[in-house]
């Protein structure tokens, strides 16, 4: 697998995709050249580029070596890459699509951009970046001609979109586990629901912090980026503030579910009760007549007259609690 993939756009109107460290010189010192460079699954080696050939901060080059960054943005203008040129450090989540139902996690994707160049560097694929490549490869000047600005709007737009499937299985699956709480609270389905409420939370933690990020780059407070593009970038925003605001609705409904089900199951252990003092209540004529009389009829006893004793206690024993359902019936108790 390629580990670097560049595009480069010099200011002669040249394309080139060479990813040795003369070219990108070339590229970086070229002050018309806008270029796009990819790093996936970087190797010491590569992880060297940053420093030998963009100069950038140790400390930038540190955090990229490190997975599991928080969203954040940096600025580095008042130190500059190797031309002394200021840039941004960012680090940006991306859902991983592939297996998202059984494990839900997010994608790290570390960028350095400048107004003539954006770097891109992650462990695992990226959607975002894979579909811009795939354009990038037919016609490079189709994502550089428009400038760093705007394709990092399309990055951060792909990436944003792609959350919309992971929200739109939650929303089926929290469906599915109230009707399941309502209807069929077995006991499996408290572990569930807490699993969807982990996985909602960690994607909160990772999506919620990006809202920041965006709302730098739409204030004007990163020079590089033009109006038009912020004008991009608010949209963006639009659609993270609403992914994060439907992650905390279903947030909530975790919360209602789970009450759901303690309610169900409250209500399914007071039915159990209900039925089992019922059938006390009912045997309990039964038994006070047989523990009174023994059921010893005989014809020698003075109170107990035989046969017609016999009948008669049978009688009371079976007519008090048809009697007692009769009137639980018409309680509604039954």
């Amino acid at each position: 697998m390629q580990m670097l993939t560049a595009f480069i756009r010099y200011g002669d109107g040249r394309v080139s995709t060479r990813t040795d460290n003369a070219a990108l010189v070339e590229a970086l010192r070229d002050p018309k050249a806008v270029f796009w460079l990819d790093i996936a699954k970087p190797t010491d080696e590569e992880y060297a580029i940053l420093d030998d050939v963009f100069g950038f901060h140790p400390l930038a080059i540190e955090d990229t070596m490190v997975y599991s960054q928080r969203p954040k943005i940096e600025s580095y203008n008042h130190i500059g890459d190797a031309n002394r040129h200021g840039y941004f450090y960012m680090v940006i989540h991306g859902p991983d699509l592939s297996h998202f139902k059984e494990n839900l996690r997010t994608n790290e994707l570390d960028m350095f951009v400048s107004q003539n160049y954006l770097i891109t560097i992650h462990d695992e694929p990226v959607r975002s970046i894979d579909y811009l490549q795939m354009r990038a490869k037919m016609d490079a000047r189709v994502v550089l001609e428009n400038g760093i600005d705007m394709l990092l709007h399309s990055i951060l737009d792909h990436l944003v979109d792609n959350y919309t499937p992971i929200l739109d299985y939650f929303q089926e699956a929290l469906e599915e586990l109230e009707e399941a709480a309502t209807n069929d609270p077995r006991p499996g389905l408290l572990t569930e629901i807490s699993a969807k409420k982990k996985d909602l939370l960690n994607l909160r933690r990772s999506i919620s912090p990006q809202r920041d990020v965006l709302a730098q780059l739409t204030r004007g407070e990163v020079p590089f980026i033009r109006e038009t593009a912020r004008i991009y970038l608010r949209d963006v925003l639009d659609h993270l503030v609403r992914a994060v605001e439907m992650i905390e609705l279903y947030r909530d409904m975790v919360m209602g579910i789970r009450d759901i089900y303690m309610s169900s199951i409250n209500n399914h252990l007071n039915q159990i009760m209900k039925t089992l003092t019922i059938i006390s209540v009912i045997a309990l004529p039964m038994t006070v007549v047989t523990s009174f009389f023994g059921m010893n009829f005989v014809e020698t006893s003075p109170y107990l007259y035989g046969k017609a004793g016999l009948v008669i206690m049978t009688l009371i024993m079976f007519g008090v609690p048809i009697a007692l359902l009769v009137v639980f019936w018409r309680m509604r108790w039954l």
